[in-house]
């Protein structure tokens, strides 16, 4: 019966981010699809295409929000694994990890340097 917790715990963790994304996700895909088929019924009536199609608008400092969420995240994730005070079977320490957040750290730094580089490019011409 110790294999029940084991089991038990780490699903009802895991489920509810799960079915968020799940829905999130069906969400934007009703919504795609009504919008391909407004196109389509314009496009069958006859009628001129607007020159801006309904779509989904992308935000103009994309690359930039996405490095302070990665930077953020990643300094977040070593700062916690630190932090724990859970040791492993054999003596080492979970704070010996914190090396997981430097992926996460070099991903928002590449996006920061896409962001620097196009603002950049965009200013000269």
């Amino acid at each position: 019966m110790e294999i029940l917790p084991v089991v038990m715990i780490p699903a009802a963790i895991m489920l509810p981010p799960i079915l968020i994304t799940a829905l999130v996700l069906r969400y934007r895909r009703m919504r795609a699809e009504m919008r391909y088929r407004f196109l389509l019924e314009l496009a069958e009536s006859g009628t001129p295409l607007p020159t801006e199609l309904p779509g989904e608008a992308t935000p103009r400092n994309g690359d930039f929000r996405r490095a302070l969420v990665l930077l953020s995240g990643g300094i977040g994730l070593a700062m916690m694994l630190v932090a724990l005070p859970f040791d492993f079977p054999k003596g080492h320490r979970l704070g010996e990890l914190w090396g997981l957040g430097i992926l996460p750290v070099a991903l928002g730094l590449g996006y920061l340097a896409t962001w620097y580089m196009t603002r950049r490019g965009s200013a000269h011409g």
